[in-house]
């Protein structure tokens, strides 16, 4: 799809997270729309928006100060991520084969696998275990309010008007103004 659109492309911004794996992202990008049109390679016309929010100043302001793909973040991704792969197939292999030796009906069991990001994610996937297990509920207050308003949208004080008084929740004459309710309750 993205070589088929980069046909009709005059250029290519490329608008893909401000970190390294957003310049590697970038970079694989960009590789498939030169695919579908090396124009956009040979006239220079390949840009890197560069933005942390998605709010419209930071938008505007990416878009007036679009770079280049920063090269050297996307070697280093290539590089950890070719690392990654080479440890994790050497370790996976390893710890495999020794624990198929250490422990007897373990060669039933498949592979162990290991990875440098498994660890962080299991991490993470224990913390949130943890806090659900160790979650205490607390009370909390519930707050609903009344307020009626005039047709020009001031506030009617009871004190003085009761024609439009709120009686229980309820307007009494519901044709004039409109309201707003607050109650509140304990949960």
């Amino acid at each position: 799809m993205l070589r088929d659109l980069a046909r009709s492309a005059s250029a290519l911004i490329l608008w893909l997270d401000c970190d390294r794996e957003g310049e590697a992202i970038s970079d694989e990008v960009r590789f498939v729309c030169l695919k579908g049109n090396p124009r956009l390679g040979t006239q220079n016309r390949v840009f890197r928006a560069k933005f942390s929010t998605v709010l419209p100043g930071e938008i505007q302001r990416a878009l007036r100060t679009l770079g280049r793909v920063n090269e050297n973040f996307v070697q280093a991704v290539q590089a950890r991520s070719e690392h990654d792969l080479r440890v994790g197939a050497a370790f996976t292999r390893f710890q495999t084969l020794r624990l198929q030796k250490k422990f007897d009906g373990f060669c039933d069991r498949g592979v162990i696998s290991y990875g440098p990001c498994q660890f962080p994610t299991l991490g993470f996937v224990v913390e949130r275990w943890a806090r659900i297990e160790t979650f205490i509920p607390e009370d909390f207050w519930f707050l609903e309010m009344t307020i009626q308003l005039n047709e020009d949208g001031s506030v009617v004080n009871s004190e003085h008007d009761n024609s439009n008084a709120v009686v229980n929740g309820y307007n009494r004459q519901s044709t004039q103004g409109r309201t707003i309710r607050l109650n509140w309750k304990r949960v």
